[in-house]
């Protein structure tokens, strides 16, 4: 007895990455780094939209549809991935994720037309659909149950140093080079990431353990699967993700086109940016501790809230600097930080046999929502006769409430095992 409890006083004091191993840390470190390669690689648009409309002569309106191309395809390529990682193993697609986005990136560079640049996004959106949900499922399969929220929540820091990279980018690339210097960046750290997956990051054991003989019928497939036994899940899920990343694009995809607009300097909208990434960074890192201690709904949920009136206390002060910049960080501590615990959200909601292909379907569904936020804020507030700053607050928010109301029909995982979710 008195073993047990020193046993027990011990775990309660045992510092949480003491925990993790390195075969573990490479996992994490490897799905991280293609998140943050991600984030740069498609956030480099979004400072360069009103560039890219005056040099290809077209509207705003029309040149955010390119954020639409590249979210509208990531579902497909989601659920494609996520069914091929349940057949062959994480590591492989995980790698090939990779390499597809770097060259879809390179290719918008190059774009000698509006309608080459349209389909280089699609090409683009389809092959970084897995980037974050081969990643969470990496994570959650490898790290230990008690310590999986805080694993996925560091790996959606990723997209915040990712939005950092993007912003620096514009400070430093694009004055010399252009905004298609924004989109050959990624390059060189890819190549190095890619040969670290290759020779250091092991395949995943869970996957190992539930290794199948070759699916013979197209019934036994787990994108269909996922659909025949579980539409319920996929169906709130699925929703949920919509209205989830519909709120965060607002703010994601039109801050540096709104701040253009007030006439900053790149260096200027450069450093709100980039306040606003180092706020996701911190938000994503210190929600999966929330989620573990205050439960998975509440704490998305009240995130989102506090994130969402954030953003409209920064869209309309933004003119002051001053004001601005602990405002972006709060916004993007609060509202983008929360995402940090949808990959815990999904990965924890669905059973191993098709947890790859329901993350990798149901996460890029919900940003089909994200990409059709800016095109639809803009062409509200261009019907209203309304001003940009109302546009991006009142999305915000109004995404805020709906999301608040489907999370009320998902079900709290905090402290399931993944064996018993398996099992459900």
């Amino acid at each position: 007895m008195k073993t047990r409890a020193i046993s027990s006083e011990t775990d309660k004091t045992r510092r949480w990455y003491h925990d993790i191993t390195w075969a573990q840390w490479k996992v994490l470190i490897a799905a991280w780094g293609v998140w943050v390669m991600d984030a740069v690689d498609f956030l480099a648009i979004t400072f360069v939209l009103r560039d890219i409309a005056t040099t290809f002569n077209v509207t705003l309106d029309t040149a955010s549809l390119l954020l639409l191309a590249t979210y509208g395809v990531r579902w497909i390529g989601g659920l494609l991935f996520g069914s091929l990682s349940d057949r062959i193993g994480r590591k492989i697609p995980l790698l090939i994720t990779l390499t597809w986005f770097t060259v879809g990136a390179a290719l918008t560079g190059a774009a000698p037309t509006f309608a080459l640049l349209a389909a280089f996004r699609l090409f683009l959106g389809f092959g970084m659909a897995p980037g974050f949900s081969l990643g969470a499922t990496m994570v959650a399969e490898a790290w230990p149950e008690k310590h999986r929220a805080i694993g996925i929540g560091i790996l959606d820091t990723g997209w915040g140093l990712g939005a950092i990279g993007a912003a620096m980018a514009y400070n430093w690339v694009y004055p010399a080079f252009g905004w298609r210097g924004m989109f050959f960046i990624g390059i060189p750290p890819a190549i190095l990431l890619g040969l670290f997956i290759v020779f250091m990051v092991p395949e995943a054991q869970a996957w190992k353990e539930a290794k199948r003989e070759p699916i013979m019928s197209w019934r036994d497939n787990p994108a269909v699967v996922l659909f025949a036994r579980y539409p319920r899940r996929v169906a709130y899920l699925g929703l949920l993700m919509l209205v989830l990343c519909f709120g965060s694009w607002p703010f994601q995809g039109l801050l540096p086109t709104y701040l253009k607009s007030l006439q900053m300097a790149p260096g200027a909208i450069s450093w709100i940016t980039s306040a606003s990434a180092i706020g996701q960074v911190c938000g994503f890192f210190a929600s999966g501790f929330i989620a573990e201690r205050i439960g998975r709904r509440l704490a998305l949920g009240g995130m989102l809230a506090i994130g969402s009136l954030f953003v409209a206390a920064l869209v309309f002060s933004a003119s002051s600097f001053g004001i601005a910049l602990p405002l972006a960080f709060l916004a993007g501590f609060f509202l983008v930080g929360s995402s940090g615990i949808w990959g815990t959200v999904l990965t924890e909601n669905l059973p191993r046999d098709v947890r790859a292909s329901g993350v990798g379907l149901l996460y890029n569904v919900g940003v089909i929502g994200g990409g059709m936020a800016p095109f639809i804020v803009l062409s509200t507030i261009h019907r209203v006769n309304t001003t940009l700053a109302i546009g991006i607050a009142a999305f915000s928010v109004g995404a805020a409430v709906a999301a608040l109301i489907v999370l009320k029909f998902v079900r709290e995982t905090k402290g399931l095992r993944l064996q018993d979710i398996d099992k459900s």
